[in-house]
């Protein structure tokens, strides 16, 4: 598992900007190793609590001080603040960072949560499918030890992911279906490939019991998308960098 490159979001970060400065009709491009393209419009960055997708609505299970990861424009942190939570929002991109600070959200730092060190929350928050920077199964492990090291007793991981559906013509591809390889481009600037994973739930829960986590299904959709929440098992040790 490795640090997600900067340079990889710059074309994400100048896109949000682009947005934030009144380009409203801002367009990122997504294309994936298989081939696969498609134009993202940077509107649903800046979305309202209302067009939250239904794996976000977090709310009623949160609990206590929040760390949201990969916080981006801030949808989610400035909502919370709303409702009383204290948040503090970190992203690794220095777009969405200056962004979120200009919305007026009150603890932001420019953060790669891997490396991320210091205080503790009660609640981690891994919206926007974000669990995918441990870019392998593999990764899940490192991971749910970094958010173990963060996370006070009885606190909880909240992640939403999908269950990525296998290629019709890689039948006999034994590699899981949900380890991306992507890139983004905004106005030109195409950025290097990205390794991201999509995890479906019983996978994720089989990768979780291995590493002392318990696993709760909280909200699902037809469609394979999912948010849940993840406590370590009160006796499982510490892991320590």
């Amino acid at each position: 598992m490795k640090n997600l490159s900067r340079s990889a979001l710059e074309p994400f970060g100048q896109a949000l900007l682009a947005y934030w400065r009144g380009n409203k009709s801002a367009m990122l491009m997504h294309e994936c190793k298989t081939g696969q393209k498609k134009s993202i419009p940077v509107s649903v960055f800046f979305r309202t609590d209302s067009e939250f997708f239904p794996t976000e609505n977090v709310f009623e299970y949160c609990q206590g001080r929040i760390l949201d990861v990969g916080a981006g424009t801030g949808i989610h942190a400035l909502e919370l603040e709303k409702q009383g939570f204290e948040v503090t929002a970190i992203d690794i991109c220095p777009q969405a960072v200056q962004i979120m600070r200009e919305r007026g959200i009150g603890d932001v730092q420019q953060q790669d949560f891997l490396q991320f060190e210091g205080e503790t929350y009660d609640t981690i928050l891994m919206l926007g499918q974000n669990i995918g920077i441990c870019e392998t199964l593999k990764g899940i492990e490192g991971l749910l030890n970094r958010c173990q090291i963060l996370l006070r007793h009885g606190g909880q991981l909240l992640v939403n992911s999908t269950d990525e559906p296998k290629p019709l013509n890689a039948q006999n591809d034994l590699t899981y279906p949900g380890e991306l390889e992507f890139r983004l481009c905004h106005d030109g600037n195409l950025g290097p490939w990205i390794r991201w994973l999509h995890v479906d739930f019983d996978t994720l829960k089989s990768y979780a019991i291995k590493c002392g986590w318990s696993t709760e299904k909280l909200i699902d959709t037809q469609e394979g998308a999912f948010l849940a929440r993840l406590k370590p098992n009160l006796g499982s040790a510490r892991p320590k960098y």
